[in-house]
């Protein structure tokens, strides 16, 4: 399927949910969702979303929506990008919108052991975020 507007969905395989520095960028577009699934209002002067694994806030058939929603409530949506994990959301995606985020904690286990983590009893079970900032470090935004 074709959107409106420039979609990319950054895909990363087994992220550090726990991670302190998300905790400042995961309410990043609450507003947006509830505008298109609680309010279903139609806001023209939303041009640009970005979300950071929204699936913490939506159920498995809003994640599925996702793209729809967007596209009626935000009539005026030029680019969206999204950082997830989310199956759902990812096969929502044209495959062309889809690019998948490696961190060099993640290609080096590959290197050394040949393939990802998969479940364990034992072990760390999450690599290092990919293009989350580093808000133990001074940050300048423009």
């Amino acid at each position: 399927m074709n959107y409106p507007f420039e979609l990319s969905v950054y895909v990363q395989r087994r992220p550090h949910m726990r991670d302190d520095n998300l905790e400042y960028v995961l309410y990043a577009g609450q507003g947006i969702l509830r505008q298109i699934f609680d309010d279903e209002r139609v806001d023209e002067s939303v041009t640009e979303a970005k979300f950071y694994f929204p699936e913490r806030w939506m159920n498995i058939v809003e994640e599925r929506s996702l793209f729809m929603r967007l596209e009626k409530y935000c009539p005026n949506l030029k680019k969206v990008e999204i950082v997830t994990q989310s199956v759902y959301i990812i096969q929502s995606t044209p495959a062309g919108s889809v690019k998948i985020l490696t961190s060099k904690d993640e290609n080096n286990k590959i290197e050394r052991d040949g393939n990802i983590v998969q479940e364990s009893v034992t072990g760390r079970l999450w690599y290092q975020n990919v293009g989350i900032p580093d808000f133990s470090k001074l940050q300048v935004f423009s």
